[in-house]
């Protein structure tokens, strides 16, 4: 007898965006805690690759890969692959273009397309109905992929005419610089320009306050100019995802949060919904009455 292979009834996706010189399979391996929680919660994560693979003279000393939170090897014939969501032209992040991470975000909501790494066995979510049609509930990501993701969700329904998702994790994130002396001034309109709840999504910024690649300022950047649909999360490390239990404990306790809201909402818009079908359906049998 064969046995049928049973599908796991999630309840949404979550996209991992992960930083500079990391890949989806380092990410995988950094947030391990993170992903089983989650997964237990019925959420499917799926990791992306970024789209451009750094060459040896563009990648940073092997100390400053360490403070990137990637993998360092010291061994030449080493085949690990160093990516990032967009390259930085004279080491910093001015006068970038966010073309190609754009496009790799799009294949893989439009497509189901992930970019292979050869680390990391993913499900092939374009093979399974059930996955591809399942929302994207939220997106985590980290340094680089935490300041695209910030960047992405404000114009997350116009880029990728799929509805937003509900949050928004960054880990360790920035804004990017975007006045017209950064060459950055393209992607100012990417964030929402004042501080009040005027969308559906919420952000948890998660900083170190020993981190000493994205340091205070920066990470709260994005946190001043959406304070009103954010919450702040400090933890006494460096520039890393915290797998600890506590910290584990106060994202996901923050998601079930944040979730049930939507839930609310949703099933008042739906008693809302059939009140005004209640009342007009008795405005027409008013309107009907008397007539032959």
């Amino acid at each position: 007898m064969t046995s049928k292979k049973v599908t796991k009834a999630y309840i949404g996706k979550i996209l991992f965006l992960h930083g500079y010189t990391q890949s989806s399979s380092i990410f995988y391996a950094k947030t391990s805690a993170l992903r089983k929680r989650l997964t237990k919660l019925n959420y499917k994560c799926v990791y992306l690759n970024a789209p451009l693979k750094l060459t040896p003279a563009q990648l940073p000393s092997n100390d400053a890969l360490s403070k990137f939170a990637s993998v360092v090897h010291n061994d030449e014939d080493d085949d690990t692959e160093y990516r990032a969501w967009w390259v930085k032209p004279q080491n910093t992040n001015d006068g970038i273009s966010l073309d190609d991470a754009i496009d790799t975000i799009k294949n893989y909501i439009r497509n189901g397309k992930l970019i292979a790494d050869p680390d990391l066995n993913q499900d092939n979510d374009e093979e399974d109905e059930q996955l591809k049609s399942l929302p994207i509930t939220g997106i985590v990501g980290f340094s680089q992929g935490a300041s695209l993701a910030g960047i992405l969700i404000h114009k997350f329904k116009d880029l990728f005419n799929v509805p937003p998702p509900k949050f928004v994790i960054m880990y360790s994130g920035f804004k990017l610089d975007t006045s017209v002396k950064s060459g950055n001034d393209k992607y100012d309109d990417y964030y929402a320009k004042e501080d009040k709840k005027i969308n559906d999504y919420n952000y948890l910024h998660v900083y170190g306050e020993l981190d000493t690649v994205v340091d205070e300022t920066r990470s709260l950047s994005l946190y001043n100019i959406t304070k009103s649909n954010s919450v702040l999360l400090k933890h006494p490390g460096g520039h890393f995802v915290p797998n600890s239990k506590i910290y584990i404990d106060q994202v996901t306790n923050w998601i079930q949060v944040v979730t049930k809201e939507y839930e609310a909402k949703d099933e008042n818009k739906k008693k809302t919904v059939a009140v005004d079908d209640d009342i007009d359906s008795l405005l027409d049998m008013i309107d009907n009455l008397g007539k032959a």
